[in-house]
């Protein structure tokens, strides 16, 4: 477990950098101690931090179906969707839905997002029983950007979570990007609803 931790921050770490030499090399160095199954999402989140996406997908690839834990899915979904394949994130998880939890429901909903997918979107917001921050905010965003403002002024105004200046910042942005004055002159009121300064 300790071992496992170390190598999980050393990939952080060189995902921050971002050193494609660095996580090749960490990579060989887990396959040497044959844990790379248990570091699979981070050594894909490594990979796509360099850019290198087939890496990240052959590690996926890699790991025999039954140890295919839900991180290392969510992981490449994540890599995916951030190189604009959006589409081939959420084929990832179908007919996994019962197994989407609130990190993969956020990677998920950042790729509807992404490709302008706004029914698949509502669809995996539908089912997520207790929708965070997050979450919100990337129906917001999504909506925003199909132009269906209206729909995210009335998502904010009735979420169950507590908004924060980045949902609004990304109304906001939708109503100045579709030209809908009426709505952003009604979100000072929004915020001052939720005490949000």
């Amino acid at each position: 477990m300790r071992l496992r931790r170390r190598y999980a921050e050393l990939l952080r770490r060189a995902s921050s950098l971002p050193s494609l030499p660095l996580v090749a090399s960490l990579h060989a160095a887990v396959l040497r101690r044959g844990v790379e199954f248990l570091l699979a999402a981070s050594l894909i989140r490594g990979y796509s931090a360099c850019g290198d996406l087939a890496s990240a997908r052959a590690v996926f690839d890699g790991t025999p179906p039954h140890e295919r834990a839900l991180s290392a899915r969510t992981a490449l979904a994540g890599a995916l969707s951030a190189h604009g394949r959006c589409a081939e994130a959420l084929g990832l998880f179908s007919g996994l839905e019962a197994e989407v939890d609130d990190r993969a429901a956020t990677v998920l909903l950042a790729a509807c997002a992404r490709a302008g997918m706004v029914g698949e979107g509502r669809r995996l917001f539908a089912r997520v029983p207790r929708p965070a921050l997050q979450h919100y905010t990337c129906m917001v965003e999504m909506l925003g950007r199909a132009g269906e403002v209206d729909e995210a002024e009335r998502l904010v105004a009735g979420m169950q979570a507590r908004p924060d200046r980045v949902i609004f910042a990304a109304l906001l942005a939708a109503c100045r990007a579709h030209g809908r004055v009426d709505v952003a002159e009604r979100v000072p009121g929004l915020m001052r609803r939720y005490s949000v300064a």
